[in-house]
Parts: structure tokens; C-alpha cells; sequence
């Protein structure tokens, strides 16, 4: 096996591994906190929301720390570390100790997925890199979904442990992750000039053309919240669809990401392509929003056929944007400080991940079908502004 599909594969594997303990821990971790530790669900959205704000201040400094010493040993100390937090979840039995043990998750998990890009560049080089990234992306997604029967065989079965084996079994998978890590090709020693912290990393936000990507790809990962929260809520609260059709838009979803994130990213292959994926994701999202609208009004078969259509938008939104945002986050990055600005870059979904759910639930479901309607409009118009924001314009269809 040549050296580079070596490594895409490890890649792949370890993501695998990491997925189906995350995977394990997302659709179990409630009812461990809950009827495990006894905390309430107030209690566990106070600790989320913490440790999602220390992850938010902790991803620029550690993209200095790989910058200095290089991404592959970050991103080991960062998968160990990660192990030994969600083992320690294990002993908690208060809020005080949940607390404290999501604070210290909150420093090194938000800043595992830039290190593990930039890592990814480094070791498979520029013309794989996309193809890297996109393996890593699909196997993730069957990483979550296997995760879910392994918390659903965990909770029901007392003799492998109950609750507390949900995240047990995510400390393992990451050390299992690092020891596949180790395995990858090594990338060459940081060069002087690369580990001489220039002046531009120091003024970073001057670099106005990168924090307008920033920003526009944060706001384009709305789809990850309209998956999560925004669909599946509408549905339960605003229509009469049986529930039954949120796991099977969270199945459609996960089936076409898996089959075709590496195809649609195979075709995002310059700066102009990439420009032009976010624009065409801001107009698939508002076209999801445009579909909620109609929910409502629509039941039965029908309406299932068209909360389908409305996972459909989404998903070629969510393909097109990742593929968009991996290949600019590296495009417009200097070599030389390409891993502080993939920090960076990766604070705009922090950033969405903390506010969209707000958004959502406190102005657009309030606001009905006007709600949904200013929101496509408002992911359209920042999607159709990413070719200006990238510094490229728009080739005429020929």
C-alpha cells in the first residue's frame, strides 16, 4: 500500500474508533448523568455550555503549542488527555465533580478536530488532503451510528457495566485512536522559519479576508444545529408527524453523508470551487427552511415524504460545506502559521454550535413561518457572499 493510503487509511480507522465511542457516549451519556450520577438536565446543560465556552478559549492556544512543536504530538497528548477526562466521568458523583471534570474536558476536546486536520495536512500532503479529510468525515458518521447500538447493548445489559460503561467505552476508544496515530507516517521536523511565530500570527484578525471565511463557514455549520435541534424540535412541537420520523431523517442523513461526502469532495479541488460550494450550501439551507415552513401543514405520508425532502436540502447543504470549508481553511492560511489559523477557523462552529440553538428555539420557532423564512434568507445571503469573502469571483457558466 503506497505510504499516502496508508496513512488516509489509519486516518480512517482511528476516526472510526473515535466515532463509535463518541457515538456511545452522545445517545448514553444522559441517562448516565441523570440516573447514575443524579444530576438534572439543568445541571448537564450548565456543564455543556461551560465546557463548550473553555473549549472556545483554549482552541487558539493550542493551535500555537502544535504550530511550535508540530501537530503530531499535540494531537496525541490530546486524544490521552481526552481518555483519562471522560474516564474520570466515571468517579463523578456530584456537580461540583462533573463541573470540574467538563472544565477540563472543555481544554482539550473543541481543540482535538483543528490539530487533527493540520495533522492530516502534513501527512498526506496537499493533493490527498482533501480525499483525507472527506474518508475521515464518512467513516465518522458510521462511527455514530454503530455508537448508538453500543450505548443501547450497554445500558440494557447490567453484566457489561450499565450507564457508567458509556463512558468508559469512549476513554478507550480514544486511547485506541492515539495508538493507531502512532503508526502514521512522520512529518517532517518544523523548520526555523516555521517555528518562529511571525508577526502576522499575532495580529491574526487583521487578516481580514480569513476572518471573513471564519465567519461565513461558522454560519454555514447551522446545519449541524437544524439537524440536532432545529428539525427534530419543529416536528415533535409544530406538526402532527409521528416521532418516528426523526430517527429516520437522522438515517437518511447518515446514509448519504457516508456514501457521498468523498465523491462531492473529490470536485471541490480549488479555491474557486470551494468559494463556490458555500454559496450553493446557503441556498440548499434555505431551501431546508423553506420546506420547514410547509411542515405544518402537511401529514401523514406526505408529510413524512416532505420532512425527507427538508433532510435532503440539508444534507447536500452539509456536504458541500464541509467540503467548501476544509479546502479554504487551507487555501487562504499561510504555510508557515497554517495551524493557529485552522484553530481559528474552527471557532466559527464553535461559535454556531453555541448560538443557533438559541437562535432557534427563542426566535425562529416563535416567529412560525417568518422565523424560518428570515433565517434562509439570512444563510443565503452570507453563502452567496463567500466567493467576495474568499477573494475569488464567480466563473460565468459556460
Amino acid at each position: 500500500m503506497a505510504p499516502r493510503n496508508r496513512d488516509i487509511t489509519i486516518f480512517g480507522v482511528a476516526a472510526l474508533i473515535d466515532a463509535v465511542g463518541t457515538g456511545t457516549f452522545l445517545a448514553g451519556s444522559a441517562l448516565y448523568f441523570t440516573r447514575t450520577v443524579g444530576l438534572s438536565s439543568s445541571q448537564i446543560g450548565v456543564g455543556v455550555t461551560v465546557s463548550a465556552l473553555v473549549g472556545l478559549a483554549a482552541t487558539v492556544p493550542w493551535g500555537h503549542v502544535a504550530h511550535r512543536v508540530g501537530a503530531r504530538p499535540v494531537y496525541l497528548g490530546l486524544l490521552l488527555a481526552r481518555a483519562a477526562c471522560f474516564a474520570a466521568y466515571a468517579l463523578v458523583g456530584s456537580f461540583p465533580a462533573y463541573l470540574f471534570v467538563v472544565c477540563l474536558l472543555g481544554l482539550v476536546d473543541k481543540p482535538t478536530a483543528p490539530i487533527q486536520q493540520e495533522l492530516v495536512g502534513v501527512v498526506v500532503g496537499d493533493a490527498d488532503r482533501q480525499r483525507a479529510l472527506a474518508w475521515i468525515r464518512s467513516t465518522r458518521n458510521v462511527g455514530f451510528a454503530l455508537g448508538s447500538g453500543v450505548a443501547a447493548l450497554v445500558s440494557v445489559a447490567p453484566v457489561l457495566g450499565g450507564y457508567r460503561s458509556v463512558v468508559l467505552v469512549n476513554a478507550v476508544s480514544f486511547v485506541v485512536a492515539a495508538a493507531l496515530a502512532t503508526r502514521l507516517s512522520r512529518p517532517e521536523a518544523p523548520s526555523a522559519a516555521r517555528t518562529a511565530a511571525p508577526r502576522k500570527l499575532a495580529g491574526l484578525l487583521e487578516d481580514r479576508r480569513y476572518l471573513a471565511m471564519t465567519v461565513v463557514n461558522g454560519v454555514l455549520t447551522t446545519h449541524m444545529t437544524l439537524l440536532s435541534v432545529g428539525l427534530p424540535l419543529w416536528i415533535i412541537s409544530a406538526t402532527d408527524l409521528p416521532e418516528l420520523t426523526v430517527p429516520l431523517l437522522f438515517g437518511v442523513n447518515t446514509v448519504l453523508a457516508v456514501l457521498l461526502q468523498v465523491p462531492v469532495s473529490a470536485r471541490v479541488d480549488t479555491t474557486l470551487s470551494a468559494a463556490r460550494s458555500l454559496a450553493v450550501a446557503g441556498a440548499l439551507l434555505a431551501a431546508c427552511c423553506v420546506t420547514a415552513v410547509l411542515l405544518p401543514s402537511v401529514s401523514g405520508v406526505p408529510g413524512i415524504a416532505l420532512a425527507v425532502v427538508a433532510v435532503l436540502f440539508l444534507t447536500a447543504a452539509e456536504l458541500v460545506q464541509s467540503a467548501g470549508g476544509w479546502k479554504l481553511s487551507f487555501d487562504l492560511a499561510p504555510e508557515h502559521g497554517r495551524a493557529v489559523y485552522l484553530a481559528r477557523f474552527s471557532l466559527g462552529t464553535t461559535v454556531q454550535m453555541l448560538v443557533m440553538p438559541l437562535v432557534l428555539t427563542a426566535v425562529v420557532f416563535p416567529a412560525g413561518a417568518l422565523g424560518w423564512l428570515a433565517l434562509g434568507a439570512v444563510l443565503a445571503g452570507v453563502g452567496a457572499a463567500a466567493p467576495r469573502g474568499a477573494g475569488v469571483a464567480l466563473a460565468p457558466a459556460r
